[in-house]
């Protein structure tokens, strides 16, 4: 049975929450999206989730949608500015209404994707092995590639072109590969 959607966000939080803490000796290491280092992947998170959560959820704000921005903080301070973004977002989401879950779509979304993205930059190095999804954000994401037009997400701010993925991928490592994911 698939879960609700406050549940799911939660999950994908406590995940996102979790790759940022074990990697916060290796910030400044490759993450999977081109271009950017774990601590650009988590000040983006910081930047998504006050744009995409907070905001919208405690004020009368629209979500600010896909986007490549990141906080303006320095990269040593990106595991602090995360946790105290987290804490916000789980107090919005908790707080929140039922009808103003759909908001969270996206945001769950970015959180799973961004934690196997972190730690896929510390297991490149071997100081972890590579991260499976579990089971209820595994399937979220493999539903994604059904529920999207998938030439509408194919852009620098969400999804890069699909790679494909190696011959026996796991299922995560599929969904990442479509996701165009360095895999």
């Amino acid at each position: 049975m698939a879960l609700p959607l406050r549940e799911l966000y939660l999950d994908a939080l406590e995940l996102f929450t979790a790759e940022a803490l074990a990697a916060s000796d290796s910030l400044g290491l490759p993450s999977a999206c081109e271009g950017w280092a774990i601590a650009d992947v988590v000040l983006h998170l910081v930047e998504t989730q006050r744009g995409n959560v907070i905001a919208p959820l405690t004020g009368d704000v629209a979500p600010i949608g896909p986007t490549s921005a990141r906080a303006d903080v320095a990269a040593v301070r990106a595991i602090g500015v995360w946790e105290r973004t987290a804490r916000e977002a789980m107090a919005a989401v908790d707080a929140c209404d039922d009808d103003r879950l759909p908001l969270l779509y996206f945001p769950t979304m970015d959180l799973t994707m961004h934690a196997w993205d972190i730690r896929w930059g510390v297991a490149r190095i071997g100081l972890a092995e590579r991260l499976e999804l579990p089971e209820s954000l595994l399937a979220f994401a493999e539903g994604l590639p059904s529920r999207v037009d998938s030439d509408a997400v194919r852009s620098p701010v969400a999804f890069a072109d699909a790679v494909p993925a190696p011959a026996g991928a796991s299922r995560t490592t599929a969904i990442m590969a479509w996701a165009g994911r360095r895999v």
